[in-house]
């Protein structure tokens, strides 16, 4: 079994729902006299980020994180980067507890998360990222090689030298991480990766992340993103919250029959492929299959199309098998399964697909 990376175990946050006093204090000192527990310990007077989330992100995978606004995306990053406690449940980074245990799990995780933000205008990349190094604590000699290194890995070794001011969105991206890179950490979470890159940059971006951080150099990749195309060809997995709990966690080819297990095919058949009687005999034995749901022949011109709707235990090749028998040619077989972007509006918004 893979090792696991990131886990949560009934995971619970909430936050005040106003800025009311809080036993005649001001909100601020809560934090400070365990007044925020009073709050937070009522049923009313709160709003609930995280309902029992539980997650399982494996080594080496990417792992992606949907959800529509307010759904505590944000919230479950910031635990995880240490930056907000939970109300409940475990949280774990590679075995590490992100409670009892913070300064080894930033040991285990960077965090790339939103525009790039931290770099002084005025310097050269290297430079900023020298500044850095310092503060990591890391050996001069050391962060001297790793950040060549970086910059090279990353395209950006001839422009070095360039004040931080004239990089564009994409170069400034893959800076920010060179700059996660540094402390050569296991696993890398990124809140919306690609936003406001080109779609050239984009494409460079997502392949530098999935093919040689995850594939090649076996990190793990835990992104958040809004890009449900994105999801689909970068992710390993992917999870779907909503109002705070996992609504569903799969494969993204396999989210779609968490909605509807139903697939619709169509064989396009030879124009020549026989007789009316032998379509007849094909389309009645075809249609007397286990599994079939519907079945349909269609003259589209030149064309004729055999349309099958069937449910998740049909076998394709038991309607092939017929086919050669009965002499019946076919060309190609076009299939449609509910894509990313469909499953997510469903699951979340409740709409049906339209079939």
């Amino acid at each position: 079994m893979s090792k696991v990376a990131i886990e949560t175990i009934n995971l619970v946050k909430r936050y005040p729902t106003s800025a009311k006093n809080v036993s005649g204090r001001h909100p601020w000192m809560a934090w400070q006299v365990g007044g925020i527990r009073d709050l937070l310990s009522r049923k009313k007077g709160f709003v609930q980020a995280l309902n029992g989330v539980n997650l399982k992100v494996y080594h080496g995978e990417v792992f992606g994180l949907l959800g529509p606004n307010g759904a505590g995306k944000t919230t479950l990053i910031k635990i995880l980067c240490t930056l907000v406690l939970p109300d409940g449940g475990e949280v774990y980074v590679n075995g590490y507890d992100v409670v009892r245990e913070p300064n080894k799990v930033l040991r285990n995780l960077q965090a790339v998360l939103g525009d790039p933000r931290g770099f002084d205008w005025r310097l050269s990349a290297r430079a900023n990222l020298e500044f850095y190094a310092t503060l990591y604590g890391l050996p001069k000699d050391y962060a001297r090689k790793r950040i060549e290194e970086l910059l090279d890995f990353m395209g950006l070794l001839e422009r070095a030298n360039d004040m931080y001011q004239r990089f564009s969105t994409g170069m400034a991206r893959k800076l920010q991480l060179c700059r996660a890179l540094l402390l050569d950490t296991p696993i890398l979470l990124f809140d919306e990766p690609t936003a406001g890159l080109d779609p050239i940059s984009a494409v460079d971006f997502r392949h530098l992340l999935k093919d040689k951080l995850a594939k090649s150099e076996g990190r793990t990749i835990f992104i958040t993103t809004h890009n449900m195309w994105e999801a689909q060809t970068m992710c390993d997995r992917v999870a779907i919250i909503n109002r705070g709990e996992i609504i569903a966690c799969d494969k993204p080819e396999n989210l779609g029959r968490y909605v509807n297990p139903i697939k619709r095919y169509a064989f396009i058949l030879d124009a020549n492929s026989g007789q009316s009687s032998i379509l007849e005999g094909f389309m009645r034995e075809a249609s007397s299959l286990s599994g079939i749901i519907n079945l349909r022949l269609l003259h589209e011109g030149d064309s004729l199309k055999v349309v099958a709707i069937i449910d998740k235990d049909f076998y394709i090749s038991d309607i092939l098998d017929i086919a050669v028998r009965r002499g019946i040619k076919i060309k190609d077989i076009e299939s449609y399964e509910p894509s990313l972007e469909e499953a997510f509006i469903a699951l979340v918004g409740g709409r049906k697909f339209d079939r």
